[in-house]
């Protein structure tokens, strides 16, 4: 795999579930035919998604929404950053944030934000190295 060869782009509406196959090794203790449902919900709710090919072949994605807050005004918030296990560590996931953050710039985002699981150590790793820091906690309840 060529890393100058990885080109990134937004997907159309219809191709959104070409991430399911990702999004299901990423979530595997979730149904697929669940994952598919919330996806359907997702867009509804003007859910946006980006997907890195290399050679025509999907290897990575990285779901966003766009809102606003008091602490921060305009944001993009990422969302289920996923690079096919095999190809991890080859700047494939470098590419997608990049290309998000300038997504994020033109669209007058002041921050992009986004949730890591605690287990996650090699996530934060990789987005400590983005330049990304730790603002607080997220907090859940079940219902």
């Amino acid at each position: 795999m060529d890393p100058e060869a990885i080109s990134v782009r937004e997907l159309l509406e219809d191709e959104l579930p070409l991430i399911l196959p990702l999004i299901e090794k990423h979530n595997v203790k979730i149904p697929p035919e669940e994952l598919q449902r919330r996806l359907q919900v997702m867009m509804t709710h003007g859910y946006h998604c980006i997907a890195a090919f290399d050679a025509g072949r999907l290897v990575g994605v990285a779901g966003y929404w766009l809102g606003a807050r008091f602490y921060c005004g305009e944001y993009m918030d990422v969302d289920n950053v996923v690079v096919d296990e095999a190809l991890r560590s080859k700047g494939i996931g470098a590419k997608m944030m990049e290309w998000l953050e300038e997504k994020a710039r033109s669209l007058g985002c002041k921050i992009v934000a986004l949730d890591s699981y605690v287990t996650f150590a090699g996530a934060h790793r990789f987005y400590f190295r983005q330049g990304y820091e730790i603002l607080g906690f997220h907090f859940k309840k079940d219902l």
